[in-house]
């Protein structure tokens, strides 16, 4: 058989018989007159069961109409062939009654004997299964994705985003339809954006996973600390990129910052006691001494002498009461308490020091102001200590001003003073154990902390405001007390 020659009807038959696909002809009418094996075993359905019958048996009752119609149409036309996947996925039933997906091809031609029409079918029901486990695995990656309490994203080698779930948009508040084909420096202001490309890029340099504290803003503008686990990520065709998780750990970081405070306050106890018992009887002892021996010597250097001794003591004495009061503060005895009586008692306490360095008092308190449930000697080492920082703060005089006004089940108590501030640096450190603005030799960095503790055994809170150059203000807050 040359090349030119047609392939004659054997070779057909043979390549119809062969054929993997099914091929069915019918004729005008839509019977069936030829089922190549391939149908015969697609429909579970012998050829002389088939030869004869119309197509419609091989169709589902819902499409029947349809299809004939569609038939119809094409023999009306001058295409000779739609090739397979044009019709779209159609379904066949086979002899056994079962439904599957098909892909279909359709061809017509016209003999002596009339118009033909030949179908040729593929069974993709495995294609089918396929998608829908390829689909139901993305539905379930995505559910998985987007109900995971951590932000997730996958970035490009160019820093790209090229997804972030359902946790990124709602806690960074950055939709995806903003962060998608974006890099990090169109989604991000510089100073976030800088690091997190650095970090990006070591991730792909060293590909290897690493974990980093990463300062980000929450929904409401906030910077919260991350941590986020970083990861090279391939896909099929080699293409690299940059995989990452976060959680916000702000939270936790702030409680293990008030666990080492904690662990701080209870190694603060055991010093105080230890320091109680091995410096304070010699300091008594000293001071002892020291005021016998100014009461016989009349000489006036050797008297200035022993009063610095003396003054020296009782600082070190006044440190150690400081300790001993925070690390093993007695019992509250707590009970109705008139604030503006107790303000009215530390005031005259500190007169002669208030008139000595020129400070004015303004003082509102109401005198029906509801008593406070406190201890009042606690509460009276808070006022004497707050009202001698606030001296401190105006060494060239100033003005204090002392309020209180009940707020609900509260009694709001105000401190303020003109003095020279606090720098917003220190304001996060100011009731720290040892922290102190004060100059070296003049402050213990004791007195706020005391003053925090007792103010949360009672059930209270102080909050500061202050600003350099323009004062401080202390906001106490203690709890009404409830008629017995």
């Amino acid at each position: 058989m040359g090349n030119n020659e047609p392939i004659d009807e054997a070779h057909l038959h043979h390549i119809v018989e062969s054929a993997m696909d099914a091929i069915i002809t019918i004729d005008a009418g839509q019977r069936i007159v030829l089922f190549n094996p391939a149908a015969q075993q697609m429909f579970r359905c012998t050829a002389k069961d088939a030869l004869g019958q119309p197509i419609d048996r091989f169709i589902p009752e819902r499409f029947r109409r349809a299809h004939q119609g569609h038939v119809e149409t094409f023999g009306h036309t001058r295409v000779t062939n739609r090739r397979m996947g044009l019709l779209g996925s159609v379904m066949g039933l086979r002899a056994d009654g079962d439904e599957f997906p098909a892909e279909a091809s359709i061809s017509q031609f016209e003999t002596s004997a009339g118009k033909f029409f030949t179908v040729i079918l593929r069974d993709i029901t495995q294609r089918k299964r396929a998608e829908t486990a390829l689909q139901e695995s993305e539905d379930r990656f995505k559910a998985f994705m987007d109900n995971s309490p951590a932000v997730a994203f996958l970035k490009d080698s160019q820093g790209h985003y090229v997804y972030v779930n359902r946790q990124f948009e709602v806690h960074l508040n950055k939709p995806a339809a903003e962060v998608l084909g974006k890099s990090v420096f169109e989604v991000w202001p510089p100073d976030i954006a800088h690091p997190l490309h650095d970090r990006d890029a070591q991730t792909l340099i060293t590909d290897a996973a690493n974990e980093q504290i990463e300062i980000l803003p929450d929904r409401s503008g906030e910077l919260h600390q991350w941590l986020v686990l970083k990861f090279p990520v391939r896909d099929a065709t080699g293409k690299r990129y940059v995989g990452g998780v976060g959680l916000d750990v702000t939270h936790r970081k702030r409680l293990e910052e008030q666990l080492r405070h904690t662990e701080r306050l209870a190694e603060l106890g055991t010093l105080a006691s230890g320091m109680a018992h091995e410096i304070g009887t010699p300091m008594n002892v000293i001071l002892g001494r020291a005021e016998f021996l100014m009461r016989r010597t009349q000489e006036e250097q050797t008297q200035k002498g022993l009063e610095t001794i003396v003054a020296q003591v009782e600082r070190i004495t006044k440190l150690m009461n400081q300790l001993l009061t925070f690390a093993r503060r007695r019992p509250s005895e707590r009970g109705p308490m008139d604030v503006g009586r107790a303000v009215d008692t530390c005031l005259e306490i500190l007169s002669e020091r208030l008139a000595r360095h020129h400070v004015k008092v303004d003082k509102t308190i109401p005198p029906d102001l509801p008593p406070v449930h406190a201890d009042s000697d606690q509460m009276s080492q808070v006022f004497l200590n707050l009202f001698i920082n606030a001296v401190h703060a105006m060494p060239e005089g100033g003005r204090l001003r002392i309020a209180a006004e009940p707020t609900g089940n509260h009694v709001t108590i105000t401190v303020a003073d003109t003095g020279h501030g606090i720098p917003e640096e220190h304001l996060t450190k100011i009731f720290t154990p040892f922290f102190t603005t004060k100059e070296v030799g003049k402050g213990t960095g004791l007195g706020l902390t005391v003053v925090h503790g007792i103010l949360q055994e009672h059930g209270g809170t102080i909050t500061v405001d202050s600003q350099k150059g323009q004062g401080t203000t202390f906001t106490l807050m203690l709890p009404i007390s409830l008629p017995q």
